[in-house]
């Protein structure tokens, strides 16, 4: 091992403890991770920016365009709703839902889809009286699954596809992905349909209805009495705004709810204000002259309007919100609204609100004045119980985009054009018609996500510049030794699967991509069958919420616990890898 692979083995090893940790974004860590390979000489500015000049990564955001287009159209979630039906029998009805996914996901990134069909199944399974756990968990894995049938079903397979046209290699066409994903989707989907779900947990409704139902295990009620000192003053004069264990969310005066609460607020004689807080805040709170405890259950009427209502959020692993307290990103005052809980790990959070620093998948529940198409437009936040029920009347945006998605893929794969310039040009399309504008294709692209896919492009380019992917190459050929490739692949798809369990799918599949190509010439094998085989690897990891991004998007709506994760999705991980390694030894070694 020369200094310069020790740099960089070194290097990595340090940003994967720091994303494991979540000390910061991973973006953050693989800058400064870039930075220092500059600074020491190993990377040059042109290796550190070559990925955003990748196509690969220009088509993961043409497909982002389409797709919010097509989730916009509310095509989807009138479609679902037909197709979920009555739900007299709740497994058939799950197996419609996963059916009907499988169909949609290989052509469209699977992100809008689960983040468009989650609000409306936890509406249609309240509706229904079933357990909305029992159906969201399903509902990711079976995009994930059936996203590995085509090249466009996810960003990893995008990814994938940019590194083939970097190292020269033959790119994959459409439907080549389909010899692994075939299996794959049809034995997951009957797994999840057994004993998947037997070891998931039953829990109906959602956390606005647990606000509703117990809202003194969430709120604190003070009225303003005559001795209260600061009558006819401000909340601010009254110095209510910091509290040390405490959070003003609301107040009702005369029967009217005043939310959010601002600084200038007057307060006045009968005032009802609510707080945020544990039963231990009450006696802080009651330590203030005039401020009387109430003695009845709190009733969410006297806090909740025509305007001012509950809605279920949850913070994306993506959004800039993570690592930052409530208080510094001013949640109040950017978002209009007020949050009453936190919840993580299917567990509420205790202590001040405004202190408490958020993380991916957090679950919040706030009171907010916006409107659903304002708060659909918030980019850091994944919005529930809030979008209004699609309108009946349809228009040329509802087929539009779904049109030419279809035409697209058919002339890509007929080879009549590139799959860029076909989502290039359906792109335009949308911009002149006016299915989409340039707010929402601003709102469309998950810009953290680009960067994290063109930065760990990078990664793989440094560990080939000092020859690290040889090295890790030979020491994964010492371990295999003369056994039969199918260990070396086991070993190699195994190392992909926790990397991405650690870090994202777009790093995980940057960093095996030098080290499987170097791997193929040093074993004799094809080049296609390993990459291939890291793709499928990076994609289907089902065992975190943080492994994969619609696995967050449904953790806190389904109320899930970390370990939920671990009991449905290992086995779920354990069958792709058999499946992925034999199926593509067999397709490649044998045929």
């Amino acid at each position: 091992m020369t200094l310069n692979i020790a740099i960089v083995l070194i290097t990595l090893l340090v940003s994967f403890v720091l994303m494991a940790l979540e000390v910061t974004t991973p973006n953050a860590v693989i800058l400064c991770a870039l930075a220092f390979l500059m600074f020491v000489g190993i990377l040059s500015p042109t290796d550190a920016l070559s990925g955003f000049a990748n196509d690969g990564l220009a088509t993961i955001a043409l497909m982002y365009i389409i797709a919010y287009a097509i989730s916009k159209s509310n095509f989807i979630t009138r479609l679902f709703n037909r197709i979920l039906g009555d739900g007299k029998h709740e497994k058939r009805s799950l197996f419609k839902l996963l059916a009907s996914v499988s169909v949609i996901s290989p052509f469209m990134n699977n992100t809008p889809i689960v983040s468009t069909l989650t609000p409306m199944i936890q509406r249609w399974t309240k509706k229904k009286g079933l357990p909305v756990s029992k159906f969201l968990i399903p509902l990711s894995y079976a995009t994930i699954l059936a996203g590995l049938l085509t090249v466009l079903g996810t960003s990893t397979n995008l990814v994938a596809q940019g590194l083939l046209s970097k190292y020269g290699l033959k790119q994959f066409g459409t439907f080549d992905l389909a010899i692994v994903g075939i299996p794959i989707t049809i034995v997951g989907l009957i797994y999840l349909l057994t004993i998947g779900y037997h070891n998931l947990p039953t829990y109906y409704g959602s956390s606005v209805d647990d606000v509703e139902a117990e809202p003194d295990d969430y709120l604190i009620e003070m009225s303003v009495g005559p001795d209260f000192e600061f009558l006819n003053q401000t909340v601010a004069d009254a110095k209510l705004r910091n509290l040390p264990n405490s959070y003003l969310v609301a107040i009702n005066c005369d029967g009217q709810a005043i939310v959010p609460v601002t600084g200038s607020t007057d307060l006045r004689l009968g005032d009802r204000l609510y707080f945020t807080g544990t039963v231990d805040c009450i006696s802080d709170l009651v330590q203030i002259p005039g401020l009387i405890p109430s003695t009845e259950k709190i009733n969410m009427a006297d806090i909740t309007n025509e305007r001012a209502r509950l809605v279920e959020l949850t913070i994306p692993d993506s959004s800039r919100l993570v690592n930052q307290t409530v208080k510094s990103t001013q949640f109040r005052d950017v978002y209009g609204s007020v949050i009453v809980a936190i919840h993580r790990n299917s567990v509420k959070l205790q202590g001040q609100i405004g202190r408490i620093r958020l993380k991916g998948g957090d679950n919040l529940v706030a009171i907010t004045n916006n409107e659903p198409e304002e708060m659909d437009k918030i980019k850091e936040l994944h919005v529930f119980n809030s979008q209004t029920m699609s309108s009946n009347k349809r228009t040329y945006k509802d087929f539009l985009p779904i049109v030419l998605l279809v035409a697209t893929i058919l002339v890509s794969t007929l080879g009549v054009i590139d799959l860029f310039v076909g989502l290039a040009a359906s792109c335009v399309v949308l911009f002149l018609t006016k299915c989409v504008s340039i707010d929402d294709i601003v709102r469309a692209v998950d810009m953290n996500v680009l960067f994290l896919v063109a930065s760990s492009y990078a990664l793989g380019t440094a560990m080939s510049n000092v020859g690290a992917d040889k090295f890790i190459a030979k020491s994964l050929m010492s371990i295999a030794g003369d056994a039969s490739p199918i260990v070396y692949m086991f070993l190699v798809y195994f190392m992909t699967n926790f990397l991405t369990a650690i870090l994202s799918n777009a790093a995980a599949l940057s960093l095996m991509f030098p080290i499987v190509v170097s791997a193929a010439k040093l074993q004799d094998l094809p080049v296609m069958m390993l990459v291939m085989l890291i793709t499928i690897a990076a994609t289907a990891d089902f065992s975190t919420p943080i492994g994969y991004q619609t696995n967050l998007i449904v953790y806190g709506p389904g109320h899930y616990k970390f370990t939920d994760y671990f009991k449905v999705g290992i086995p779920l991980n354990l069958i792709c890898m058999v499946i992925c390694v034999f199926v593509t030894y067999y397709y490649y070694m044998v045929l």
